[in-house]
Formats: C-alpha cells, sequence, structure tokens
C-alpha cells in the first residue's frame, strides 16, 4: 500500500512538471492517478511609495511667490492602499488517489494539467488563478526641471537669488499671457480649438516646471508585492506582513515596521462515519465537501479584507461509488478548485 502511495505521488508530480496540456484518461489504462485540490492564498499587498524632492530655489519661495508651504527636504514614505485574496488550487499530496476502471462501460477521467481531478466523461475546465503582478507601476512622475527657462541676463548672472528672481519673473509673465488667452485680450488669437488648447497645455507644462523650482516635486509610485500562503490549521492573529512608513514592506520579524495579521477561521462541517472506504459498496472516485473559511486581514484596529472562501483542505473527503460510473454517458462534474461535486448528468 505504501509502494501505491509513493507511485501516487510521483506520478502526479511528473504529470505536474512535464506538460500544461490537459490530460484526459481512457478506459483501459492499469491505473489513472488523481489529486484533489488545496488552496494556496495569493495576497496582494498594493503600496503608494511618495518621494518628495526640495526645489533648486526652495530659499526663495516665500520672497517671490508668496509660497509657504514648500518642501525643503528630501523624503520617502510609504502607506497602504490595498489588500487583495484570491486563490488558486495546487494538487493535495496527501489526497492522492489512484483508480483501476473495470467494466464494459466506457469511462472518460479528466484531469488537468496539475493532476487535479475535474470530473468523469466531461471536458477538462479552463484554469483560472492569481498571475503575478507587476513589482513596481509609475503613477505619477513630475516633469524634470534639469533645464532652466531661463534668459541669458539670468543664467550668466551666477547667483541663484538672481535666476531665482528670473524663474519667479517668468512664472508672472506665463500667468499674464494665459489670462490674456483666455480673456482674447490679444491682438491676434489661436485659429482653431486644438490650437488654443496646444498653447494652454504649453504655458501650464512651463508653469509647472517652474513652479517646481520653488515649491518642490512629488512623486508617486504603486508597488505590488505577493504574498503565498497555503493554510494548513486554522490561525488567529498571525503576523503576515509589515509595512514601515519609511521602507516599505518588511519581513514578519522585522519590528519597524506596523503589523498587519491574518486569521483563518473554518467551519465545521458535521459529519458522520470516517473519511474512509466505510461504504459497502466499492468507491471509484473521491471529491471533497469544502468547508467556507473566513479570512480577515487588518492591523488589530482596521480591517483591510474580510471575505470568506471555499477552502478544501479543511472538508471532508466523499466517496463517490464505482457503480454511478457504470451507467450509460454519465456525467459527473467536480469543481477542480475546490473538488466539490457539482453535478452529475
Amino acid at each position: 500500500m505504501k509502494k501505491l502511495f509513493l507511485l501516487s505521488v510521483l506520478f502526479v508530480l511528473a504529470i505536474t512538471a512535464s506538460s500544461q496540456t490537459p490530460l484526459i484518461i481512457t478506459e483501459g489504462e492499469s491505473t489513472i492517478v488523481y489529486a484533489l485540490p488545496k488552496t494556496e492564498l495569493c495576497i496582494q499587498v498594493e503600496t503608494e511609495k511618495t518621494t518628495v524632492k526640495p526645489g533648486t530655489f526652495y530659499r526663495y519661495s516665500e520672497r517671490y511667490l508668496a509660497a509657504k508651504n514648500v518642501i525643503t527636504e528630501e523624503k520617502t514614505t510609504y502607506r497602504l492602499k490595498s489588500v487583495k485574496v484570491n486563490p488558486r488550487a495546487v494538487p493535495d499530496p496527501a489526497r492522492t488517489y489512484s483508480y483501476i476502471p473495470s467494466g464494459s462501460q466506457p469511462v472518460h477521467i479528466s484531469i488537468n494539467s496539475k493532476g487535479i481531478l475535474c470530473g468523469v466523461n466531461v471536458p477538462v475546465e479552463k484554469e483560472t488563478g492569481c498571475t503575478a503582478s507587476p513589482v513596481l507601476l509609475v503613477k505619477e512622475n513630475s516633469p524634470s526641471a534639469s533645464l532652466l527657462p531661463l534668459g541669458e541676463e539670468y543664467m550668466m548672472a551666477g547667483s541663484e537669488a538672481k535666476m531665482a528672481e528670473g524663474a519667479a519673473k517668468q512664472i508672472y509673465r506665463i500667468r499674464e499671457s494665459r489670462l490674456s488667452l483666455l480673456t482674447a485680450d490679444q491682438d491676434k488669437l489661436p485659429a482653431d480649438g486644438d490650437s488654443f488648447k496646444s498653447m494652454l497645455d504649453g504655458m501650464n507644462a512651463m508653469e509647472s516646471q517652474l513652479t517646481e523650482l520653488f515649491i518642490g516635486k512629488t512623486t508617486r509610485e504603486v508597488q505590488v508585492q505577493t504574498i503565498y500562503m497555503t493554510p494548513a490549521a486554522a490561525v488567529a492573529n498571525d503576523v503576515l506582513f509589515r509595512l514601515s512608513a519609511l521602507k516599505g514592506i518588511v519581513a514578519s520579524d522585522d519590528l519597524s515596521g506596523t503589523p498587519y495579521y491574518i486569521s483563518i477561521k473554518p467551519m465545521d462541517i458535521k459529519k458522520s462515519g470516517k473519511e474512509s472506504r466505510s461504504s459497502n459498496e466499492k468507491t471509484g472516485l473521491f471529491s471533497l465537501l469544502p468547508s467556507s473559511t473566513q479570512i480577515i486581514i487588518g492591523d488589530g484596529v482596521n480591517t483591510v479584507v474580510a471575505d470568506q472562501f471555499l477552502i478544501p483542505q479543511f472538508g471532508i473527503i466523499m466517496p463517490l461509488s464505482e457503480s454511478l460510473f457504470k451507467q450509460p454517458a454519465i456525467k459527473v462534474f467536480i469543481d477542480s478548485q475546490t473538488g466539490q461535486l457539482l453535478k452529475v448528468e
């Protein structure tokens, strides 16, 4: 029996590693090996990284622009945006079985590329699951102000105060020109709407670039990191990850970050008998009765995730009688994500 179980496990692992093509095995094969699923949680943590840098002329912002709320030092901070939990099915080595077809009625056992049972005499359903998210997505980035749009008089002055004065005067000239354009207080206006919009966009971009020289620049980025977790038992307030305002997501044992906890609460399933072949009838295949499980993630004060999932590893095994498969044109649909018997036709 131990040799048969070891052979079954190795067969399923070989199926998973060697091919991404769904496997449909017909009666006549000596032994059919399949696995029931267990759920792996893909927890996607989305954070926003904000970087602020002072402008070149931040010391002169109040003198020339009357601006007091300016950036005076470079700093990077992180904040949590969202947490999403996506379940995906992986084969459960502890619930791997072999099936030897018998009888004259043709039986097609459907197994997907992971070696998970999908049903009898039915097509293999399309596999779904979470995918790796980009590590870094640029959300907002201010234009560069490396080249100062100043005239020769100010650029050759050699004085930071003089260049700041020139930049401030340029800002005021742009504002006056834009106001004249909007109020039609000009001798010659743009010929059409597209030209008008192009001129306004150019003025706005130039003003923004010059203003950043005084008030500073802010860059925001979105980072997404995925944590993979396969729950094996109920947990209460285990540290899932920590978020540092200065470093972002850090290890669960790094005390520099605020801890975020996860609780997994499976619902007990009342059952009679044992999870074994206790029936008088010979067992053909096995399915699962998954447990409805509550997943809660939060920092101890605020809850960011509270959801219910069907988790097969917390459920019980349901045997299907072999006599069921001897009926002509029988169709058995099994959910490859949860191992649950969906319907019999």
